[in-house]
């Protein structure tokens, strides 16, 4: 070996070990670790985040994640409390709209909303909800804005023909329905599925199929972290994409993780996964069509007065590039099957 080539191996080895040594880099990725701040939530569709997390694909960027206490999302992101934050589209959109320092800045894993209008047994359709109390979750959210439309589409006045009950989302409005509270709700999964699984309830009809473009799943992040650490951005973005498409695409390793992390009926959680299999498409990129669809439908339910200037308040600079795809509806015939 000349004496050049032992200088060059020489002065690479001293800035390997230089590296090394210096607290903050990051080996997979060679930059420096950041702090992720994301929710911390048991809900049912944010468990790839936990999973990509154990998988180490946040460590691969170079990020450490913490999961913060939160209860509004708006309020994290600006602050700063949260990095980004999952949550329902309009909602969001709204909130810029009238001054809250935040961009939406991907759409979410799903971008549809996965709600299902459940009844107890007994009743066999959705005709069969005149003159009874049905559960809206919370007037002016995107679950009651799904369950109108299904009871208008079915010849239903939701403000004559049925009684609305705010009775929450989730394990609270599942409560209420076997409890007697109420005789439908609108609900998020594993709740459907586990009403069949135990005979308490029958699915009538699926959000999605009724306002296919209705968008209710995007990130937002705070303009003061857009501006200062864009970086940090477009890495929990990319390790945020690479956990859901990694999840959906290995169910045999994801489904057992899942069954285990939540502690309901395992036969359950495998069925409201399949289930809503259609409108988990992993897909950063947001539809503009299905903006204006979404803000038509919300200025038709008066949760909103007219349109907002929607290009304001989206930044799609840092979204995952290699995730995005065309964007596709579910067929209705095949998610009528489901």
């Amino acid at each position: 070996m000349n004496k050049n080539r032992r200088d060059t191996l020489s002065r690479l080895a001293a800035l390997a070990a230089l590296s090394a040594s210096v607290p903050g880099l990051s080996s997979a990725q060679g930059a420096a670790t950041k702090k992720l701040k994301l929710v911390a939530t048991n809900s049912y569709t944010q468990q790839p985040i936990a999973f990509g997390v154990q998988k180490g694909f946040f460590r691969e960027e170079g990020l450490e994640v913490e999961f913060v206490d939160v209860q509004d999302a708006v309020t994290g992101v600006a602050t700063g409390e949260l990095s980004f934050a999952f949550g329902p589209t309009s909602v969001y959109l709204r909130a810029a709209a009238l001054g809250a320092p935040i961009k939406i800045v991907s759409s979410g894993f799903r971008s549809k909303g996965p709600y299902f209008l459940i009844a107890r047994p007994g009743i066999q359709d959705i005709a069969g909800l005149k003159g009874k109390t049905v559960g809206n979750a919370h007037a002016g959210s995107n679950l009651d804005t799904v369950l109108r439309t299904i009871l208008v589409r079915n010849g239903l006045d939701p403000r004559r023909d049925v009684t609305l009950f705010g009775n929450g989302s989730t394990q609270q409005a599942y409560g209420t329905l076997i409890s007697g509270q109420v005789d439908a709700t609108i609900i998020h999964q594993p709740f459907a599925a586990l009403g069949e699984l135990e005979k308490t309830s029958r699915t009538l009809a699926r959000g999605w199929d009724y306002l296919p473009t209705y968008h209710t799943g995007v990130l937002i992040a705070g303009d003061r972290l857009i501006a200062n650490d864009p970086d940090l951005l477009r890495r929990g973005l990319r390790a945020y994409f690479k956990s859901y498409t990694y999840a959906k695409a290995n169910y045999p390793e994801y489904l057992p993780w899942l069954q285990a992390r939540l502690k309901l009926n395992p036969r359950a959680v495998e069925l409201a996964l399949r289930q809503e299999d259609d409108v988990w498409d992993n897909n950063p990129d947001v539809d503009p069509v299905a903006i204006q669809d979404t803000q038509r439908i919300e200025i038709e339910q008066q949760n909103q007065k007219a349109p907002y200037d929607a290009k304001k308040y989206i930044d799609l600079r840092f979204v995952p590039r290699e995730y995005i795809k065309p964007f596709q509806y579910p067929d209705k015939s095949a998610a009528l099957k489901g």
